[in-house]
């Protein structure tokens, strides 16, 4: 017998050649869904807290001007022009604006969670009241309550609003 016949012929065989190992780019497309998403919910949350935050800063600064009216002992005449500013801040100068008078006192009243500065008649009364006469806490209170409470009850009167159409 030749000397070749009696080798073993597996041994003859090369080592086998595994695959690659796969490559870590490009992803599957669920990891793009999944970037996509997430990169959307970092966008939306960022939008939200901005505009929360811009809120807060309106919501404050107004609050710091009713202090200072508060320590100046101011009239009737300027809460209602602090009111009518925070007002003027959170709608369109058109809708707001030209309001006076018992009608202002209705937009009052339509976005007050309570009653707002006593009744109609003497909401008007001390609007225009020649002689001033210095606030009282109640006056305040009710003025803090319902620039504090305004964004709550613009988005509950748009809720109700899209339910009656």
């Amino acid at each position: 017998m030749s000397p070749l016949a009696n080798q073993d012929p597996l041994a003859q065989l090369n080592d086998i050649i595994g695959p690659n190992a796969p490559s870590w780019f490009p992803p599957a497309p669920i990891y793009w869904g999944l970037l996509l998403f997430f990169m959307a919910l970092i966008f939306i949350t960022y939008a939200f807290l901005k505009q929360h935050q811009k809120h807060q800063k309106k919501q404050k600064t107004l609050l710091n001007k009713l202090h200072q009216l508060e320590q100046q002992q101011a009239n009737f005449i300027r809460l209602n022009q602090l009111l009518k500013a925070a007002a003027l801040s959170y709608f369109p100068r058109e809708e707001v604006a030209s309001l006076h008078g018992e009608q202002w006192f209705d937009f009052l009243q339509k976005y007050s969670t309570s009653p707002l500065l006593g009744n109609k008649q003497h909401f008007v009364q001390r609007l225009y009241q020649v002689d001033i006469e210095a606030l009282d806490k109640d006056d305040y209170r009710a003025a803090k309550k319902w620039i504090t409470t305004l964004p709550k009850q613009i988005k509950k009167q748009s809720q109700k609003g899209k339910k009656d159409v």
